[in-house]
């Protein structure tokens, strides 16, 4: 079995550097994110590749204050923001994308893109006060905020493969800040985390291709800084924890292409300090860091501080990791094992036990609403579901073994 592994992507300027991870492609093989130094206008959106390194894009204009937020598959299309305007990245040619016509500001960012590259979602502020979420397809601008629904649209955070066209998730403004659904012409509600108030603006950063997965932060009933969820249709919107620290919180940023794997960051022992946590519905909730220890991978004293993005098997992720004097952040790539999901344990073996123990989350799966985790790790057919064609799933997952 192929060993995890970790590896910090590098930096672009000499004096104070500094770069984050922001997308991956699905295969993992592009990473994408923003790079920079004290030197004066050094902010510079990069595109990394095993065969290539770190590459700095094309400048849209000057000066130069770009980020890259995410990429197609093939690495040809990245998008972001050259501030204050979206940007498309086409083979390294930068295009500004169009905003609201005629709007007081022509400010905006492209957050993601389907895999091909043709459609691309974000955020324009017309005026310093509102922000509106659009999409643009074929670089035709479409503003989502006119949409009827829950809540008016303000901001469009990524996109799956499930349609034509494809689920937006983001932010609306409904009685304070909702994390929505763009679905069928409509913006839906994701609703609460059970027993949480509304203290907390919430928001939906990432969905899995299908649509059928979500991910974000709510408000907590056990923290007052919010908590990392996991949404679907049958369940709701499912708090997935923190992990003890001083600093209770935690925030979803990713979920891989699949819907299995989620990242993001969680609380420490001091104030905005985090680290960066996978979850997944066998082991739950774990430190980035604690799970590259646990096989032996030297990190030189860097830690992980926010996972941002997650490849469709979830087996490659990017984001930011700090050196041991936290001082320095650099974009990292780290990979990992393929997932057995049938070693439905978590021992790391594939036996009786297993069988066992899924047929009984099978069972307690009939109830989503009642148990949220069991149907996340049952639905593997996946169809958002609990059926025959499940079981038939994790049959032939427990038959191939790890």
């Amino acid at each position: 079995m192929a060993q995890p592994t970790f590896e910090r992507l590098g930096f672009a300027f000499a004096v104070n550097p500094w770069s984050r991870g922001y997308g991956i492609s699905m295969g993992g093989g592009f990473v994408v994110g923003v790079v920079g130094g004290i030197e004066a206008g050094h902010i510079r959106a990069f595109c990394w590749s095993r065969a290539g390194g770190m590459a700095l894009l094309a400048v849209p204009q000057e000066p130069p204050l770009d980020f890259a937020m995410g990429i197609s598959d093939d690495g040809a299309v990245a998008v972001g923001s050259s501030v204050p305007l979206p940007v498309v990245w086409v083979n390294g040619k930068p295009t500004v994308l169009p905003t609201i016509p005629n709007a007081p500001l022509p400010d905006g960012g492209a957050t993601d893109l389907s895999e091909d590259g043709r459609t691309i979602v974000g955020v324009v502020w017309p005026t310093r006060s509102s922000s509106v979420a659009v999409r643009w397809r074929n670089g035709k601008l479409e503003d989502l905020s006119i949409l009827p629904g829950d809540a008016t649209a303000i901001t469009a955070m990524a996109i799956g493969e499930d349609g034509d066209p494809p689920t937006i998730v983001g932010a609306g403004q409904s009685s304070g800040v909702r994390a929505v659904r763009i679905a069928n012409g409509w913006v839906h509600d994701l609703g609460d985390i059970p027993g949480a108030g509304r203290g907390v603006e919430q928001d939906a950063s990432d969905i899995s291709d299908d649509g059928w997965r979500i991910v974000g932060r709510g408000s907590s009933a056990t923290s007052a800084y919010g908590e990392a969820y996991l949404w679907s249709a049958p369940t709701g919107m499912v708090g997935l924890g923190t992990i003890p620290a001083l600093v209770r919180l935690s925030s979803s940023r990713a979920i891989s292409g699949d819907g299995r794997v989620v990242g993001g960051l969680t609380g420490a022992d001091q104030l905005y300090v985090y680290r960066g946590f996978i979850w997944d519905p066998v082991r739950g909730m774990r430190h980035l860091d604690a799970v590259l220890d646990a096989h032996g991978v030297d990190r030189r004293g860097w830690s992980i501080e926010e996972v941002n993005a997650i490849s469709r098997d979830g087996t490659a992720m990017t984001g930011t990791a700090l050196n041991a004097a936290r001082t320095r952040g650099e974009a990292f790539l780290v990979t990992l094992p393929p997932w057995c999901w049938a070693d439905c344990t978590g021992d790391d073996m594939v036996d009786f036990d297993d069988l066992l123990c899924f047929l009984n989350r099978f069972e307690r799966a009939q109830d989503p609403r009642a148990n949220p985790i069991d149907f996340f790790y049952c639905d593997l057919a996946p169809d958002d579901e609990i059926d025959f064609n499940d079981f038939l799933a994790f049959l032939n997952l427990y038959n191939k073994g790890c």
